[in-house]
């Protein structure tokens, strides 16, 4: 087991890795049943250990779409060259749908090579930013040519999860440590960032973003942009609600990243750990 937290990813060396592409996607209604015998014991175990009530009438027909089956479908349409990925890091807020399937075995088992994958849980919102900078220390250290993160969503939960969800959805990015031409995402995360302390944070984090030249801020919910973003800060505009993990993420997978500069930021309330993520040229790019 690999454990790690927010604080790890404090300084923001020059990125290792460039997006090579990304994929978005929104899922129908899942086949995968939890409300089998087995399933009913988990959650009525899991739901009273944390002051909840198991709800199985809350997940409609008793069904729903688990991380690995998101994970195979999204990997599918990335296209990825599997013999060159060394490693494949699953993000996510909520839980996953079965506790019996997981995606990180899935991926390693997915190609002949075994890739080591792992997952990353535990901060809300930010989680993303803390697995992509776990993606590019590991290509790093192990010069790996490509690794995979995925940032997923299930919203089928058998109990009241305290906040709206409003489906099953999914990233997949696909980066490559090569000199290829390609937007380099920069992480920080800065842990325990209290809400009065977050507009001083991100003018220290984005001023010289913002004196670079024109870019797209994308915000997650825990940001609120008229209070917490630099004054005058232009082309802000807010992911799409319910989604904690996979909205943010889904704007690398729409943008024309050879043209546009991208700022996403997220912020945990419960931690109060504070996300920065800038993409910026590579080599072969004005």
């Amino acid at each position: 087991m690999y454990r790690t937290d927010a604080t790890r990813p404090g300084a923001a060396p020059a990125s290792p890795l460039r997006l090579v592409r990304a994929v978005h996607q929104v899922f129908p209604r899942g086949g995968i049943r939890i409300d089998d015998d087995f399933s009913a014991r988990h959650f009525s175990d899991l739901t009273a250990a944390y002051g909840r009530s198991y709800r199985p009438g809350l997940v409609e027909g008793g069904t729903g779409n688990d991380f690995a089956l998101m994970a195979r479908q999204l990997v599918e349409g990335l296209g990825v060259p599997g013999e060159d990925v060394g490693a494949a890091v699953v993000a996510h807020a909520t839980p996953d749908l079965d506790c019996r399937r997981a995606a990180a075995t899935y991926l390693s088992d997915a190609w002949p090579h075994g890739p080591l994958a792992f997952g990353v849980g535990e901060q809300g919102g930010v989680t993303p930013f803390t697995a992509l900078h776990l993606a590019g220390a590991c290509a790093r250290r192990n010069g790996m040519g490509h690794v995979l993160v995925l940032v997923l969503d299930q919203a089928s939960l058998p109990y009241d999860p305290g906040t709206r969800l409003a489906g099953d959805a999914g990233v997949a990015m696909l980066l490559s440590t090569d000199d290829g031409p390609g937007p380099r995402p920069v992480v920080r995360v800065v842990p325990g960032v209290a809400a009065e302390e977050v507009p001083g944070e991100l003018s220290r984090l984005l001023e010289p973003v913002l004196e670079a030249g024109p870019v797209t801020v994308v915000t997650g919910p825990g940001i609120d942009p008229p209070r917490d973003l630099p004054e005058g800060t232009s082309g802000v505009r807010p992911a799409a609600k319910g989604f904690p993990c996979s909205a943010l993420w889904s704007a690398l997978a729409t943008a024309d990243l050879q043209e546009e500069r991208l700022v996403l930021i997220d912020r945990d309330p419960l931690t109060g750990d504070l996300g920065v993520c800038v993409t910026l040229p590579g080599p072969g790019e004005s």
